[in-house]
């Protein structure tokens, strides 16, 4: 059988007896046969639980769409933000009053040439982009959650008279899926905010370690989602329009527009009918590619693949991740976990004691490649992946030679093509 595992924007072959091959985990077949701006026409036309966004707004307001970063370029804003930017001007909203704010959360900023690669041409000559700064002094405070999550936000989002939020349906290790209300916390929040929100992934005390609620594919129960969802609702965003993407084929599969939390909540059961993939068993060996550029841009973003994947791979397996991480590590908080500290413990005492993200991230993959080994091939330094607790890798065949060695042949293996998306479910 011979596979394709994206690194950046290059494919390589992944060529196994079909008998070594224990499981293709790959999308379920996903609807075809409209084209991108029918799927967004329709969307627009029969929102979920609202209005038309033409028929919310009014004559002389002003509106603020928040979208991805460059992290987020998959989501394919260019292609169904023109049709946004109509819609406002058909309820009398002029385009010289909308401003798109990316959601860049705790990320870099991001420079002209990828704001028009985010946003497409059409776009920026019509409307205004700025980044979100998340340490920025002019934030503005809204309140605290009932979890005491202070919530601050974008000035510009917190101004406009309409909020239109953004994003792409994904699995998501915190927020259960991505899109709704994320492209609020962490997209445009406080650093503060987006700390104390994330902070809830623990549980109370002291070396219990990570709350298993907070996980990907589920929101009620989830701390960290419901904390999300209050802080929005302090922002009552007016609109949402989400898509679910078709990575093989480079397309939007299905558009989800309306109020922010129903419609978010129907693209939520559209994801886990089409990419949460049952699984009979776990595998001695898990080979997953994160899925491409943008989704493998830094180790940090790679994480959610090692997440994934790790609940396909037995304990002591071996997990062999494909991800370029062409800008790095993407983490100063992600690599510290792994300079500064002699042992979990410590870690998670830290952690608490300042809340990093990153470090969160960080602290769970030592966890993975504490019971697992991990091979990585990348264009990371070696010595930076060895220091990760990981094993440097040149070429996939490189990595089948060490899993034969250590397994005593190659045993058949679990293949998860784009590991950052889809979920395995033991059935």
């Amino acid at each position: 059988m011979k596979i394709e595992m994206l690194y950046g924007n290059h494919p390589l072959a992944l060529e196994l007896p079909d008998d070594k091959v224990a499981a293709l985990l790959e999308t379920k077949p996903l609807p075809a046969g409209k084209r991108e701006d029918e799927l967004v026409a329709a969307a627009l036309a029969n929102p979920v639980g609202s209005l038309p966004l033409a028929d919310l707004v009014n004559k002389g307001e002003t509106a603020c769409i928040v979208i991805g970063d460059m992290t987020r370029l998959w989501v394919k804003h260019e292609r169904f933000l023109p049709a946004l930017l109509n819609e406002l001007n058909q309820g009398g909203i002029a385009d010289k009053d909308i401003v798109l704010v990316s959601a860049t959360g705790d990320h870099r900023e991001q420079t002209s040439d990828e704001h028009r690669l985010l946003a497409g041409d059409e776009a920026i000559e019509r409307v205004k982009v700025d980044d979100h700064i998340s340490t920025a002094e002019d934030l503005v405070y809204l309140g605290d959650t009932s979890f005491g999550t202070p919530v601050k936000i974008n000035r510009r989002v917190a101004e406009a008279d309409r909020v239109i939020i953004t994003g792409g349906i994904v699995y998501h290790f915190l927020a259960g899926w991505g899109g709704g209300k994320k492209a609020i916390i962490p997209g445009v929040a406080a650093r503060e905010t987006i700390m104390a929100n994330h902070a809830l992934a623990f549980l109370p005390g002291q070396g219990e370690g990570l709350n298993p609620n907070v996980c990907a594919g589920r929101m009620q129960g989830n701390p960290c989602s419901e904390d999300m969802v209050e802080g929005a609702a302090l922002v009552k965003p007016d609109f949402l329009l989400n898509t679910v993407i078709d990575e093989d084929n480079d397309r939007i599969a299905a558009v989800f527009a309306g109020n922010y939390i129903a419609a978010h909540e129907e693209g939520c059961r559209f994801v886990d009918k089409h990419f949460r993939l049952p699984l009979a068993e776990q595998a001695e060996v898990v080979i997953a590619s994160c899925g491409g550029y943008p989704k493998d841009i830094n180790f940090y973003q790679s994480y959610k693949t090692i997440y994934n994947a790790h609940f396909a791979l037995q304990k002591g397996g071996t997990m062999l991740l494909v991800t370029e991480s062409r800008e790095g590590v993407g983490s100063e908080q992600f690599m510290a976990v792994f300079k500064a500290y002699s042992d979990r413990e410590e870690c998670e005492a830290a952690l608490r004691r300042e809340y990093t993200i990153g470090g969160q991230m960080g602290y769970h993959s030592t966890l993975i490649a504490e019971e697992n080994d991990l091979l990585v091939l990348s264009g990371l330094p070696d010595d930076t992946i060895r220091m990760m607790g990981m094993i440097p890798l040149h070429s996939l065949q490189e990595g089948l030679d060490w899993i034969k060695n250590k397994h005593g042949g190659l045993p058949p293996c679990c293949i998860m093509p784009h590991g950052g998306s889809t979920l395995p479910e033991l059935s």
